[in-house]
């Protein structure tokens, strides 16, 4: 299929979004028979029609979601059949329900479509570029983590980082900096966080058809995580709020607490988009090796949970 030809299926698509569109239709406009055009579809953008509009109707439902639109309207305008179906093909494909994601997301646009270049390794899901690609991806999380920690000892405010990586695929990331400043006033620890957390699902192999990671940003390791979960100890305090896939769960948590000041970040890299991969500890200790040089401080503990 020629990429022009795909193009236009593809625009017609979004155009169509909230309308029922036939197998049918999409092979005529693409100039072969559904039968012809399903298998090239599938082999080209690595999932079948059905699946890419499902996609593609719940990644524009989230948006209409964020500028506000009410769950059961939003679930109607995109042609699900019940109120119980959207959520649970909601929750399938974003890890909560739509509620949530409504009154947490702070903002959401719908990516582009990508069409992959046949010559670039990626026509199939499980080729052996994409694999190192998304092991390249897994480990840039723990380095932009471990950035923010550096940053802090570079400015003099830090001097340990410890790193544990879990038996079950997660990651712990503390330091005794600063904290991040936080003040028991709900709405400006909310908005604090927003600007430096907030993100939205990156969900699934499948999702990233439609979408490249444009550099890396605390936000877009939230994105690209199941779970994140991010505790900070100052002025006496300790405050917490958890995230699924970038969106807020709550939300900011306090209490009291005889704690040092610092950031601990707890987080699980999302197995729907980057598998049963695992995180290195050599590899990460090379790159810490090449950030601090022979420099002594801070001191940094890698180790691997049992």
């Amino acid at each position: 299929m020629e990429t022009e030809g795909l193009e236009r299926v593809l625009d017609y698509i979004d155009t169509h979004i909230s309308e029922k569109i036939s197998l049918a239709e999409l092979a005529e406009l693409a100039g072969y028979s559904p039968f012809y055009f399903s298998r090239l579809f599938s082999r080209i953008m690595g999932i079948s029609v059905t699946g890419y509009i499902r996609i593609r109707k719940l990644q524009h439902a989230l948006s209409d979601l964020a500028e506000g639109n009410k769950v059961l309207d939003v679930s109607l305008r995109y042609g699900f059949d019940s109120h119980e179906g959207f959520t649970r093909a909601f929750t399938d494909m974003f890890g909560m329900a739509p509620g949530k994601a409504k009154r947490y997301l702070v903002s959401y646009k719908v990516p582009q479509y990508r069409i992959p270049d046949e010559h670039d390794g990626r026509m199939e899901m499980e080729s052996e570029e994409r694999q190192m690609d998304l092991g390249g991806s897994l480990h840039e999380l723990v380095f932009e983590v471990l950035r923010t920690s550096l940053e802090e000892a570079e400015e003099g405010f830090c001097t340990q980082i410890e790193v544990v990586l879990h038996d079950d695929g997660s990651v712990r990331i503390a330091d005794n900096g600063r904290g991040i400043p936080l003040t028991q006033n709900t709405g400006k620890d909310r908005e604090v966080l927003d600007r430096i957390f907030s993100g939205y699902p990156l969900s699934g192999p499948a999702c990233l058809r439609t979408e490249e990671i444009a550099g890396y940003s605390l936000k877009t390791v939230n994105s690209l995580c199941e779970k994140l979960k991010i505790r900070t100890y100052r002025d006496g305090f300790e405050f917490w709020q958890e995230y699924i896939r970038g969106i807020a769960q709550h939300e900011v948590m306090s209490e009291p607490c005889d704690h040092e000041s610092g950031t601990e970040i707890l987080f699980r890299p999302d197995r729907a988009v980057f598998g049963e991969k695992r995180i290195s500890a050599d590899r990460i200790r090379e790159w810490v090796r090449k950030q601090t040089g022979e420099r002594n401080t801070p001191v940094i503990q890698i180790s691997e949970e049992d």
